[in-house]
């Protein structure tokens, strides 16, 4: 469970950190990965869950540091869950790999981040995972803020 600024929580089901775990950099070759964040806010307490992530497409460029997730199936894995779900869920952002222990974003990263966070989302906010080889980290970003989030035991 991680803290939000405002105080309210983000909590990454098992399964969701399961599926980005499988695509940690730990081989000499391997290259960056990545998705979208799939989740609700919960109506009583404004607290956030990821319950699901898409994963690599055959459309995404996946290089040794570099991954650009393209449209083509992550919007498709998305609208299957907003059916079965009811409409009941939200993209809630973006998480990728990097090859290294303690993950940093890049300032591509950064400037990907920003632009996303100016478009308009139901959320208010967006949340950016980086799987690094022995940490995962997350930003929370809203408006013209992108701030690493601490996790509460």
């Amino acid at each position: 469970m991680y803290v939000l600024p405002n105080h309210k929580s983000l909590y990454i089901r098992p399964e969701a950190l399961n599926k980005m775990n499988h695509y940690k950099q730990v081989e000499r070759n391997a290259t960056e990965a990545g998705g979208i964040l799939i989740g609700r806010i919960l109506e009583e307490d404004g607290n956030y869950i990821i319950d699901d992530v898409t994963e690599p497409m055959p459309s995404d460029r996946r290089k040794r540091t570099r991954f650009s997730r393209k449209p083509d199936g992550h919007q498709e894995y998305f609208n299957e869950v907003w059916s079965r779900e009811k409409g009941r869920c939200f993209y809630l952002g973006e998480w990728h790999t990097h090859p290294e222990n303690n993950p940093m974003p890049s300032n591509i990263d950064k400037k990907d981040w920003s632009r996303l966070i100016k478009m308009e989302y139901e959320s208010g906010c967006l949340f950016f995972i980086i799987i690094g080889i022995k940490e995962t980290k997350v930003w929370y970003g809203a408006e013209d803020e992108i701030i690493e989030l601490k996790r509460r035991n």
